[in-house]
């Protein structure tokens, strides 16, 4: 598992450079080479589903009989549906701060 992927703890621990001089939704100045919100979003949304291939991979390898090591399914799958419950509850984070944002008065 590479550092900082979805099914790694640290990876809401991560910092985010800070969106100075926002001229459009794509330009968003980053420093010192720190990934963009957008990017870390993206590389999560791809961590979850290779998760979910390797999961559906596993099941298949069990079912068909190529594979007889149960442990090895019930990992793929435990690790799948972590990735995707925490996708999950980063996106309830998401919506109810776009909640909260569009409930304050200006």
């Amino acid at each position: 598992m590479s550092q900082g992927s979805i099914g790694d703890a640290r990876a809401i621990d991560r910092t985010l450079a800070p969106a100075t001089g926002l001229t459009g939704v794509d330009k968003v100045s980053q420093t010192a080479g720190q990934p963009s919100f957008r990017d870390i979003l993206g590389q999560s949304l791809k961590e979850v589903s290779s998760r979910q291939q390797e999961a559906d991979s596993a099941i298949e390898a069990l079912v068909t009989g190529q594979s007889d090591n149960i442990a090895e399914v019930m990992t793929a799958v435990e690790k799948a549906d972590l990735a995707f419950r925490t996708l999950m509850q980063f996106r309830n984070k998401l919506v109810a701060a776009y909640e909260e944002i569009n409930r304050l008065r200006i």
